[in-house]
């Protein structure tokens, strides 16, 4: 059932941007029902697919005109050999030439990825720094994944307050510093570190530049570098836990760059914002993003988040005025990602 907000029918003729969601090119279809029962006019996919993948993706999403766009990757296989970094410069001209809005570099980077010699590439590894200075020269963004929530990063057991999400998905435990060396801090800082280096690259931190639990330290970084933008995908649980006040003093402050984001997976089984243990139906998706109306519209407290196997709590909304939701919604999307 559908809750109105004071914004809810100026929202439905805005046209809402979901910049990060994750999309099986068969069931294109699908999106598109969900799209037009939730209000969307546009999914950005930012799965990072690189060559034929990534071009059977555009030619699938042609067919709905203005609806969908995505992200491309990198490709690592042979990342430290020489060439890799002019192979994969060509890839990402050749992608924004098709339509892609900029490139992804995955979570794996600092934690699992490795070069030809079977070393650990550090976040701010400094054989990237084409691909970045590509992207500038391209006016493309690139988005950055870092890390995960620090829950994923202390003791696994059932004192972790993500344990329910992380028993589904134990593959996201980085806890153990012999597999993974690099600690969530040293994470967050490499990811500084590459965007201070690259002043010129539009550079956007996923899930509230990886660090909601952190939103202080987030706009610190935006403050010092003009060049950050940030998405909001599948934080809301963790930016909910701040104080509201606090909240809307960084999202009005930084109205300019931060976009809408909700991390909704549609490829062989519905994903609201992290993979759960049952399959969600269309009810499940409209509630989804009906938490995400609540929480920007209105002042309500403790509301229930919008993917629960995320954190057992509850949220205190922001109450966000029109002009920062406009921006946050659709507008920084269109001028950042689309270029309009």
């Amino acid at each position: 059932m559908k809750i109105p907000t004071p914004h809810s029918e100026w929202r439905e003729s805005l046209g809402v941007i979901d910049v990060h969601t994750h999309l099986a090119i068969d069931r294109l279809p699908d999106a598109i029902r969900l799209m037009e029962q939730n209000g969307l006019e546009m999914l950005i996919d930012i799965s990072a697919r690189f060559g034929e993948d990534f071009t059977a993706f555009l030619q699938a999403a042609s067919a709905y005109p203005g609806r969908f766009a995505a992200f491309t990757g990198l490709d690592f296989r042979d990342f430290g050999e020489p060439g890799w970094a002019k192979r994969e410069c060509d890839h990402l001209e050749r992608a924004v030439e098709q339509g892609a809005v900029g490139f992804k570099i995955h979570k794996s980077l600092g934690l699992e990825r490795r070069d030809s010699a079977g070393r650990l590439i550090p976040v701010d590894d400094e054989r990237l720094a084409p691909l970045f200075e590509k992207a500038a020269e391209l006016n493309c963004v690139v988005a950055m994944h870092i890390a995960d929530p620090k829950a994923f990063f202390i003791p696994l057991n059932e004192k972790n307050e993500r344990w329910d999400e992380l028993k589904h998905n134990p593959h996201w435990w980085f806890g153990d510093r012999t597999q993974h060396p690099y600690d969530w801090w040293r994470l967050i800082r490499q990811l500084e570190k590459v965007v201070r280096r690259h002043p010129r690259t539009t550079i956007m931190g996923v899930h509230f530049g990886c660090a909601a639990e952190e939103i202080g330290y987030v706009a610190d970084v935006m403050r010092d570098h003009p060049n950050y933008i940030v998405d909001i995908a599948a934080r809301v649980p963790e930016l909910g836990r701040h104080e509201p006040a606090f909240v809307r003093e960084i999202f009005t402050e930084f109205q300019d760059r931060i976009l809408f984001g909700t991390d909704l997976g549609i490829r062989r089984n519905i994903m609201l914002g992290s993979p759960q243990p049952f399959e969600p139906q269309d009810a499940d998706v409209a509630k989804f993003y009906q938490a995400h109306w609540l929480y920007f519209e209105t002042s309500l407290e403790q509301i229930a988040h919008p993917t629960p196997i995320q954190g057992n709590w509850k949220i205190d909304a922001v109450d966000l005025p029109r002009q920062v939701l406009a921006k946050l919604y659709a507008d920084n999307a269109r001028r950042l990602l689309l270029k309009k």
